[in-house]
C-alpha cells in the first residue's frame, strides 16, 4: 500500500508566551503539527513493511527537519516543496502545490493529513488537496480500517461520532486521539539518510508562477494584530469579594449583552449574501443569518440561506429572503450543489458556520471553484472598498489578521458562538426553491453516534463551568449549586480530563478542542496550561478556582480564589443568589415564518 502523508512545521505551542500582553515569537522552536504526527504514524502502519509511505511538506530550507523526523518514525521518503515561488501561498495555493507533487509521485492508495495545523486552524488543506485530486474525504478520522478497495472509519463530530465508508484512493483527516503521534529524538533524525528527501520546485511538478505562492493565493492577509492579554489577575480573599468584582466588571448581566438588536430588513437588489445551514445547527444558523442580513443590509441587498432538508422553522424572520433547498442527505453531495448553485449565481459571499462539517465543505466549494476563503472568522466587517473583511485568529487567538478575498465569490467559516445575537424580525416567509439533484456520493454515511447533546449550550451559554483534573469525576455533583445559580451553566473540561474519559471530547476547550466566549467562565480545578487557556480567551470575565495560589490559570483570569472548591463553590452559589440577572437568551428559536 502506497500512503501519501501532509505535515507542516508549526511553533510550538507549549513555547508561545504573552510579556506584557504581547506574543513573544522570537526564538520559539519549530515542531511538526500533534495531528500531522498522527497521520505519519498511522500511515506507517498502514504501509507495512511491503509498503510506502512518502511525505511531504513545504515551506523554507529547514522545513526538512519535520521530514527528517517523520522519516526517522518509519516513513520512506520526502518530498520537500521547497522554491521562493511557493512563499506566501494561501491554503488554496499551498494545497495546489501538494496536490501537484502528490499527482508527479504517484498514484497512491491513501493520503492522509492532520485535521488542521495548531498554529492556523483552518483544517483546509486537506479537503481542498482531496477536490483538486478529484477524490473524496472525510475528516476527523479517530478509527480506520482499509483495504484494497475501500476505506471504513468512524469520525469525530462536534458532538460526537458518524461512521462512513468509501472507496479508495481517497483523502483522510486524523483526529487527535486516532492513535499514538510519530515522536524521534534528534539524534535518530539527525541520522536519517539525505539522499531519502526529494527537493521539487513549482516548475518540477508543472506549476506556474501565477499558480504559485502569494501570486496564486486568492486571499491576502491585512496588518496583523496582537490581542493583548486583559485578564486582570486581582485574587479575592472571601466568595463574597469575589462576586462583588465580578458585579463591578458586568459579568453577572449576562441578558445585556446577549441580544443585539433587531435582524435587518433587507431583501434589495443590491450584493446577495448567502449562508448554507447545516441541518442539525439551525440555532446557530440564526445567528449566521441575522450576520448576512446586517452585511446585506448595509449594501442595499439580500440574504439567501441554503439547507438541506428538513427545512429550519423561522428562516425569513432570522434574515432569509430567499431559501435553497439541496435534495440530498450526505455532506459530499451538499458541497457540489453549493458549489454548483454559487458558481451559476456569483453570491457577493458565501457564509458557512466552522464546524466540521462546514469547515470541509467549505473547503471543498473553495477548491472546487478557485474562490478564497477565510477559515475560522471571528468577526466579519465591509471594506471601505466594499469588500469582506473577515478577521481570523491564529496561534491560538493570541493574533488575529484581516483576510481578504480577490475572488468574485467571497468565503468565510465563522467559528459558533461569537457572532452577536439578533430578535428576529417581523414575520416573513421566504421563497423557498428546490436545487437540481446532485450526483452520486461516494462518502456515505452509515450510521451516527450522538454523545453529548448539550455541546451547543457550551458554545453559545452566557455561563460555562470548566472542570480540570484538579476536579475528581466522582465531585462532579457537588458543582451543581454554582451550576444553578449561573442559569444551569454547561460543563467544560481540559484535554486532560476528556483523555481520562471523565467527560466527552465534545467538552473539550483549548487549542485542539472548542472556544468559548461565555460572558463568565468558571475553570475549577484546572492548571491554566497555554493548550486549555487558549480556548477560554474570549470570555468577557474569568473566575478561576484553585487550591493552589502558585497556578498559572490565576493569571489568566481576571478574578482568582485560592481554596479547596468544594467549600467554594456553595459559598460562591449563596452569594450569587439574587445577583445574577436573567440569563436566558431570547425568545425560543422555533418561531414561524
Amino acid at each position: 500500500m502506497r500512503v501519501a502523508v501532509l505535515v507542516k512545521q508549526v511553533p510550538a505551542p507549549a513555547e508561545l508566551r504573552l510579556e506584557h500582553g504581547r506574543l513573544v515569537r522570537d526564538g520559539v522552536p519549530l515542531e511538526v503539527s500533534a495531528y500531522c504526527r498522527r497521520a505519519n504514524a498511522k500511515a506507517v502502519e498502514l504501509a507495512g513493511s511491503d509498503g510506502e509511505v512518502v511525505v511531504f511538506t513545504m515551506g523554507p530550507p529547514d522545513a526538512d527537519d519535520a521530514l527528517r523526523e517523520m522519516l526517522a518514525c518509519g516513513a520512506s521518503r520526502g518530498v520537500h516543496l521547497c522554491d521562493r515561488a511557493f512563499a506566501g501561498a494561501d491554503t488554496l495555493a499551498t494545497a495546489r502545490a501538494l496536490a501537484a507533487a502528490i499527482r508527479a509521485d504517484g498514484p497512491f492508495d491513501l493520503v492522509l493529513a492532520g485535521l488542521n495545523s495548531l498554529d492556523a486552524d483552518t483544517g483546509q488543506v486537506g479537503p481542498e488537496v482531496a477536490e483538486l485530486l478529484g477524490l473524496p474525504f472525510a475528516a476527523g478520522v479517530r478509527d480506520l480500517e482499509v483495504d484494497g478497495h475501500a476505506f471504513r472509519a468512524r469520525l469525530e463530530t462536534d458532538d460526537g461520532y458518524c461512521s462512513v465508508e468509501g472507496p479508495l484512493p481517497a483523502v483522510l483527516s486524523t483526529a487527535e486521539r486516532l492513535c499514538d503521534p510519530s515522536k524521534a529524538p534528534p539524534d535518530a533524525c539527525a541520522q536519517v539518510d539525505p539522499g531519502r528527501i526529494r527537493c521539487v520546485t513549482a516548475a518540477d511538478i508543472g506549476l506556474r508562477a501565477d499558480e504559485c505562492g502569494e501570486a496564486g493565493s486568492p486571499t491576502f492577509v491585512g496588518p496583523v494584530r496582537v490581542e493583548e492579554s486583559t485578564r486582570l489577575a486581582r485574587r479575592a480573599s472571601t466568595a463574597a469579594e469575589a462576586v462583588d468584582l465580578l458585579d463591578e466588571m458586568g459579568a453577572l448581566d449576562a441578558a445585556s449583552a446577549e441580544l443585539t438588536g433587531t435582524v435587518a430588513s433587507t431583501a434589495g437588489d443590491g450584493p446577495e449574501v448567502w449562508c448554507f445551514l447545516e441541518p442539525a445547527e439551525a440555532d446557530h444558523g440564526y445567528e449566521l443569518l441575522g450576520e448576512a442580513a446586517a452585511l446585506a443590509a448595509s449594501m442595499g441587498g439580500s440574504v439567501t440561506g441554503v439547507t438541506p432538508k428538513p427545512v429550519p422553522a423561522g428562516l425569513g424572520r432570522r434574515g432569509a429572503d430567499r431559501v435553497l433547498v439541496i435534495p440530498a442527505i450526505h455532506p459530499e453531495q451538499w458541497a457540489a450543489a453549493l458549489a454548483a448553485a454559487a458558481a451559476a449565481s456569483l453570491p457577493w459571499a458565501l457564509l458557512v458556520e466552522g464546524t466540521r462539517t462546514g469547515r470541509a465543505l467549505a473547503s471543498s466549494v473553495a477548491a472546487r471553484n478557485g474562490w478564497g476563503l477565510t477559515g475560522d472568522a471571528i468577526g466579519l466587517e465591509l471594506s471601505a472598498a466594499g469588500r469582506l473583511i473577515a478577521w481570523k485568529p491564529a496561534f491560538g487567538g493570541r493574533l488575529v489578521a484581516p483576510i481578504e478575498s480577490r475572488s468574485p465569490v467571497q468565503l468565510a467559516t465563522v467559528r459558533p458562538g461569537v457572532l452577536p445575537r439578533r430578535l428576529p424580525r417581523a414575520s416573513f416567509r421566504p421563497v423557498v426553491e428546490v436545487l437540481p439533484p446532485p450526483g452520486r456520493c461516494r462518502v456515505v454515511v452509515t450510521g451516527t453516534d450522538k454523545l453529548d447533546g448539550g455541546v451547543r449550550e457550551l458554545l453559545r451559554a452566557p455561563a460555562v463551568v470548566g472542570v480540570g483534573t484538579g476536579v475528581d469525576p466522582a465531585d462532579y455533583p457537588l458543582l451543581e449549586p454554582l451550576r444553578a445559580a449561573l442559569g444551569g451553566a454547561p460543563l467544560a473540561a481540559t484535554r486532560k480530563v476528556t483523555d481520562c474519559g471523565w467527560l466527552p471530547r465534545s467538552r473539550q476547550v483549548g487549542l485542539t478542542g472548542h472556544s468559548i466566549a461565555p460572558r463568565l467562565y468558571v475553570p475549577v480545578g484546572s492548571g491554566g496550561r497555554f493548550n486549555h487557556t487558549v480556548g477560554g480567551r474570549k470570555a468577557k470575565v474569568v473566575l478561576a478556582l484553585n487550591n493552589d495560589p502558585g497556578s498559572a490559570m490565576f493569571e489568566q483570569a481576571d478574578v482568582g480564589l485560592v481554596g479547596d472548591w468544594r467549600e467554594l463553590v456553595p459559598e460562591l452559589a449563596g452569594e450569587l443568589a439574587g445577583r445574577v440577572t436573567e440569563w436566558q437568551v431570547g425568545p425560543a428559536d422555533g418561531v414561524a415564518g
